[in-house]
């Protein structure tokens, strides 16, 4: 548990850096073929994804994704990194939309 409080708390320091903020986040969830991987759900909560850095209030919606996967079988990494590409895509056109409305 440790190990996932420091992990939580880089991912908030690189999360609030200004240059990365409403940048699209893949999480993959490796070591899922092990006996008591944390599950995505859990994962989410203890790392704290469910919540805003910088206002505690839920991020933009499908900005975060978490991706169960491992690494040995490659198992997740595709659906992971489409998963990835669709969020890009996404956050391209709403960057669009919104300098279009200025």
């Amino acid at each position: 548990m440790e190990r996932m409080e420091e992990a939580k708390m880089e991912l908030m320091r690189t999360i609030k850096c200004p240059d990365n903020l409403g940048v699209p986040l893949l999480v993959l969830a490796n070591k899922q073929d092990l006996p008591g991987a944390c599950e995505p759900r859990e994962l989410e909560r203890l790392l704290g994804l469910h919540e805003s850095p910088s206002t505690g209030e839920p991020p933009p919606p499908k900005m975060t994704y978490i991706q169960p996967a491992c690494a040995i079988t490659g198992e997740g990494l595709q659906e992971g990194f489409e998963a990835l590409y669709d969020m890009i895509i996404r956050k391209r056109k709403l960057t669009r939309t919104t300098k279009k409305k200025r």
